[in-house]
């Protein structure tokens, strides 16, 4: 193998139907109204997070302030241990934000750019990851892109051509948001790590959908939140800090959360905590928490594993019935390789969008591109629905 070919991040999962998690569907009112094909923006909402959200409501209502030192702050502690389960890692290296620019913006003020000052970032990557190192050019420090051949793809020989001694940091994603294709994560963190730099990973596109143990992968920081296959909704996002690293991050921002005296109250002097809560900052969205909560639960309950496999199912499928009517497609050609992305080539995706949306179909759009995303608790007859619909949009115009 050749550093120009992809290599699997783990065993191709098959295509499997598993019907069995069609359990599911009844957990989410919104598919009982409606072709909800649009949960790479936003994860369906759960019955089991709204009544999570319902027994935040009535604490806040019984005890007042009370809640947080007796519940409140427990229930944050669940929603750590429950992401550090799902991507293999200690509960000391999670750490939560509100989103995952805060978080970004406070590691990427944690880093040291004296003798390294450039950030090799990708144009596929969404812009959340790459926003926070363009403004640090004006404080010198130096971005280089990687650019796809095809806005497809993106192979880690173009990391390896640009990835230098002066590299402090790779910051990429494990799946690009316009293709749906899934980067071999390792091979580049072993192109950062062979020239002394560190790699972060936005994994927005993947947690929860896909499988991910970040000490297989070698990643060093990784944000991701619970807007989108984790099913909690917005308000949360989750760091993971490599163990090693975490001494050496010292932000230039800081929060009372983030103090390793939180409850002594002293002013007159700061202190980082010594796990990877030290980043964090103010009071969090306690019905955020709630809700993610009901959403990692589900997750882990159904497996991401046996998630994966039948989102890998219905997207195969839906790609099949695309291209039958002759759409352009753009995802990677090998299903392993690809995530519950798809993205059709077609004219005027933002008006498709719209009427899909007055037939109770739910999809999304990017420019130039219709964007569908199955999910588990989705079917291949949704498919099919809004496979026939958009056939129908077109052809009326």
């Amino acid at each position: 193998m050749t550093i120009d070919e992809p290599r699997m991040q783990y065993p191709a999962p098959p295509a499997l139907e598993h019907p069995e998690l069609l359990v599911y569907r009844d957990e989410f009112p919104i598919l009982q109204r409606k072709t909800y094909l649009n949960s790479c923006s936003l994860g369906a909402l759960s019955r089991r997070s709204m009544r999570n959200v319902e027994q935040f409501m009535e604490m806040w209502n019984e005890w007042g302030a009370h809640a947080w030192y007796d519940i409140w702050l427990g229930e944050i502690a669940k929603a750590r241990q429950k992401f550090a389960n799902l991507i293999g890692a200690h509960v000391r290296e999670i750490a939560i934000a509100p989103n995952v620019s805060t978080a970004l913006s406070t590691i990427s003020s944690a880093l040291n750019y004296g003798t390294r000052d450039k950030v090799v970032m990708a144009d596929m990557d969404f812009p959340t990851l790459t926003y926070q190192w363009l403004v640090k050019e004006r404080q010198g420090v130096q971005c280089q892109f990687v650019e796809s051949p095809d806005h497809i793809y993106i192979p880690p020989a173009l990391f390896e051509s640009v990835v230098d001694e002066r590299t402090a940091l790779v910051a990429t994603s494990r799946v690009a948001f316009t293709s749906g294709y899934i980067q071999d994560i390792r091979a580049v963190a072993d192109i950062a790590h062979k020239h002394g730099a560190y790699i972060l990973v936005d994994d927005y596109q993947g947690t929860g959908q896909i499988p991910l143990n970040v000490v297989a992968q070698d990643i060093d920081i990784l944000v991701t939140g619970t807007l989108k296959w984790l099913m909690g909704g917005p308000g949360l996002a989750f760091v993971y800090i490599r163990e090693g690293l975490i001494p050496t991050l010292e932000p230039t921002v800081a929060g009372w959360f983030g103090h390793r005296e939180q409850f002594q109250f002293k002013a007159r002097e700061f202190a980082f905590r010594e796990d990877a809560t030290r980043i964090e900052m103010g009071t969090p969205a306690m019905a955020a928490v709630y809700a993610a909560n009901g959403g990692l639960d589900i997750v882990q309950e159904a497996s991401v594993e046996s998630i994966c496999e039948r989102t890998r199912y219905l997207t195969n499928d839906l790609i099949a019935q695309a291209r039958e009517q002759g759409w352009q497609v753009r995802a990677p050609q090998e299903p392993e390789y690809r995530n519950s992305i798809v993205m059709l080539e077609i004219e005027d995706p933002q008006q498709v969008v719209k009427e899909l949306v007055a037939r109770n179909i739910v999809v999304d759009s990017r420019p130039g591109l219709v964007r569908i995303s199955p999910y588990f608790y989705n079917t291949i007859e949704e498919n099919a629905i809004v496979i026939q619909a958009i056939a129908e949009i077109l052809a009326a115009r």
